[in-house]
């Protein structure tokens, strides 16, 4: 920066600009040159165009978030309910938990008979499996027993 400005960094032209000195960055009272003002002038605007272009990109970014937010709330109806506060979701008046404890009690229970349903509903169908197999062996036996029965006829 001292090569490009020789010890000085000027930001907005005019009378003052920041001047590098042993123990610091310190003001100086000379005028800038019209370079430096030119400089500090691209500067200036080429920092406004990429917070301009920052801006809008997080402007886009949010409206995709504000219509994801809107989809999630009609497909999660719940998350509406929240409202503004939308921190305290976890804060429940004592009934309401006592509901969704006794109503995750019985889901459990459910879950629990459906599950043991499940179990013998495949302990059945190993059973199927083996009675099939055992009549398809027997089928096999009484063909050719039925083959060896017509060779001694004729």
């Amino acid at each position: 920066m001292e090569s490009l400005f020789g010890g000085q960094l000027g930001l907005l032209g005019g009378n003052e600009g920041l001047k590098e000195d042993g123990c610091g960055v310190g003001w100086s009272n000379s005028p800038l040159s019209e370079d430096m003002y030119s400089a500090s002038h691209f500067a200036l605007i080429s920092a406004y165009q990429d917070i301009k272009t920052r801006l809008a990109g997080l402007e886009r970014e949010n409206a995709d978030i504000k219509r994801k937010l809107k989809i999630y709330e009609i497909k999660f109806p719940m998350i509406s309910e929240f409202g503004d506060d939308r921190n305290s979701y976890c804060s429940f008046e004592p009934k309401d938990t006592v509901l969704l404890q006794s109503e995750n009690g019985s889901l459990q229970q459910r879950v629990n008979m459906l599950t043991l349903e499940l179990q013998k509903s495949k302990e059945r169908e190993e059973q199927l499996e083996d009675v099939i197999q055992a009549y398809e062996k027997i089928h096999m036996e009484k063909s050719s027993l039925q083959r060896d029965l017509d060779k001694m006829l004729r």
